[in-house]
């Protein structure tokens, strides 16, 4: 149903399944995958999961395997990105898709053009770190040739992505009159999951490189082009150009025959070309981010990001480097919520005490390296002391990093200190109090303990339903136990009804997508339809047309067919009448458009829908028996 292959379903199990556990339980996205055993993820991986549930679509039916909702995911700013949280089977349904396309697509990038992502589809990579790494050799071997750089920076890039036109833009490199690499119909169902697990928007899900790779590699392909031809044909006074980029950040690096006083004009010239240039796409350039400079200060604008840094030749380990830091900006921020700390207080401090002129490290890497990879001052009495008497004074200072200083405080080992900060998230949600903010904060706390808070769960339970959910399904067990043992015997009997087809599985995603964006009449006529192909599917599974090697889908949408199958179910009759008037009545289906005079249509098309789908549960309780006689027949 979405194109994938299982040659590739296993490789992005495999990829993600060998994440480091430390890697997996520093993501809410990826913290599932931590509860998976070693034969869960065998199970997950074989060809019988996936021709059971991922190549006919019969994941779609599961509810559960179907969440999506919001995460929280902070900027540098301290503001919130429009970022989504699904479950950890659509996460791998997403990542296989871009797998898929990424073996598919033909870039039209020019050779002086590089383009990277967060990961490597190629190279079965996951993590972003050697990608990043690669991009920042290459714009300073770069730098090295030329004279000047150019950094730009795209405005809310991920949730200003086209879903249309990144599928346009496949569909033109993919295929063409000769050949068609990707189906239509595949090309609709990938946007649709786009779109469904972005909740209306181009999917931002943590660690995906599925996102990563069709926003680079695809949607800024035809961008890069333009501007390189642009800047090939039309800019003079450029000697030698060359154009590296990572996701939304490009570097445009380059010589010029002209003298520098000259040169705000070419680089007004190329800046205001590309912005029209993404106009195009509904994309924006943050201009206050956009610079030009000379190449041998190439680092002030990249930092490397490599930990293990090599300092005079031998390596250095940070704890050395930075002995002492730690207490230094602890203590400045202790002075700064005197007045009341801000993120720009905040964000100082870090630079002040971990930056370094010896070492081609940013700040914040020197800083996270204390936080996620090395505890050891952390754990220090008069660090920890330091710690306390910020949360005692200020506990709102976790809002403005709330995932790393979380993490700091529960890093330190203390008890107190720890229960202090709890104390504190449960006296803002009894004064009524509580946002996103201390969410946040609650989540990094679930993640650290594993999700066994009990009455911070439950708070998350009242105050985001839908993450708290998340975190029960699949943060506290394996998902697998879901599927395997779980209340689903319903949608297992759904799964066998619907006997592998792909086309009533599709029918049935269509209508969660219309469901999800409130398209009632859309939603009724997707339903109408799974209904009818499901009651064909069934109607042939229990022997009902004999002699017949395959369902008759012709022979089960009106009321003579459907009457009789569905017989033995109380009210089946009345419910089969009426769901056939409403077929009728809809506009997506029939030219008389009734419905578009009644302003209580969706209220009550959302009850048919309901009635219908107990006629397809009563059904499969009755003849599930039937069916599995069938299914060893076959």
């Amino acid at each position: 149903m979405f194109g994938i292959r299982y040659e590739s379903w296993k490789k992005v199990c495999e990829m993600y399944f060998g994440l480091s556990l430390g890697t997996l339980k520093s993501y809410l996205q990826l913290f599932p995958f931590t509860k998976l055993t070693d034969k869960d993820k065998e199970e997950i991986k074989s060809k019988e999961f996936f021709e059971k549930y991922i190549d006919s679509g019969a994941f779609v039916l599961f509810p559960k395997m179907m969440h999506h909702s919001e995460n929280f995911i902070q900027k540098a700013d301290g503001s919130f990105r429009n970022s989504a949280l699904i479950s950890p089977l659509l996460f791998l349904v997403l990542q296989s898709i871009g797998k898929e396309v990424a073996g598919t697509y033909q870039a039209e990038r020019p050779v002086n053009v590089e383009a990277f992502y967060a990961g490597n589809y190629k190279e079965s990579r996951a993590k972003y770190k050697r990608d990043y790494d690669s991009f920042y050799k290459s714009v300073n071997a770069y730098a090295e040739q030329c004279q000047y750089f150019i950094k730009t920076d795209i405005k809310s890039f991920y949730q200003n992505i086209n879903v249309n036109n990144l599928i346009e833009r496949i569909n033109k490199r993919c295929n063409n009159h000769e050949k068609q690499k990707i189906p239509q119909s595949v090309l609709l169902t990938i946007k649709e999951f786009l779109l469904f697990c972005g909740n209306g928007f181009y999917p931002l899900i943590e660690n995906s490189m599925a996102s990563s790779y069709l926003a680079t590699i695809i949607y800024l392909d035809e961008i890069d082009t333009k501007l390189y031809k642009f800047m090939e044909t039309k800019v003079k006074g450029i000697s030698e150009f060359h154009m590296v980029r990572y996701v939304d950040d490009l570097y445009i690096l380059f010589s010029s025959t002209k003298e520098e006083k000259e040169l705000n004009h070419i680089y007004n010239e190329i800046i205001s070309n590309y912005s029209s240039i993404l106009k195009e796409y509904g994309l924006t350039l943050n201009t206050s981010k956009c610079t030009w400079k000379k190449s041998t200060s190439i680092n002030e604008e990249l930092k490397w990001s490599m930990y293990d840094e090599v300092v005079n030749g031998r390596k250095h380990e940070l704890g050395e480097l930075f002995k002492g830091k730690m207490n230094l900006f602890l203590q400045g921020v202790q002075k700064a919520t005197e007045k009341g700390i801000t993120n720009k207080d905040y964000i100082e401090l870090i630079d002040r005490n971990f930056g370094s002129d010896d070492i081609e490290l940013a700040p914040m890497v020197v800083y996270n390296y204390f936080i996620y990879d090395d505890q050891t001052e952390l754990k220090r009495e008069e660090n920890i002391e330091e710690l306390s008497k910020i949360i005692e004074r200020d506990n709102s200072f976790l809002a403005l990093d709330t995932k790393r200083l979380s993490i700091m405080v529960m890093q330190s080992g203390n008890n107190e200190l720890i229960k202090s900060m709890l104390y504190h998230l449960f006296i803002r949600y009894r004064a009524g109090l509580w946002n996103s903010f201390d969410t946040s904060v609650a989540i990094a706390y679930l993640i650290q303990s594993k999700f066994q808070h009990i009455d911070l769960l439950d708070i998350v339970r009242v105050v985001k339903p839908q993450l708290y959910s998340y975190s029960c399904n699949f943060c506290r067990t394996s998902f697998m136990f879901y599927l395997r043992y779980g209340n689903c015997e319903k949608w297992e009997r759904y799964r066998i009804g619907m006997n592998r087809d792909c086309r009533a599985a599709f029918l049935y995603f269509m209508y969660l997508c219309e469901q999800n964006r409130h398209g009632h009449l859309a939603s009724y006529a997707y339903y109408k339809s799974f209904f009818d192909r499901m009651s064909a599917n069934m109607a042939f599974l229990s022997g009902k047309n004999k002699g017949a090697k395959k369902p008759d889908y012709n022979g089960y949408y009106k009321r003579k067919q459907l009457r009789p199958l569905y017989a033995d179910v109380h009210d089946s009759k009345e419910i089969i009448d009426r769901a056939q008037d409403y077929r009728n009545k809809n506009p997506l289906i029939h030219a008389s458009s009734q419905l578009l005079g009644n302003n209580s249509s969706s209220k009550e098309l959302q009850e048919m829908e309901k009635k219908l789908d107990y006629l397809i549960d009563s059904y499969s309780k009755l003849h599930y028996s039937e069916w599995s006689n069938h299914l060893r027949q076959c």
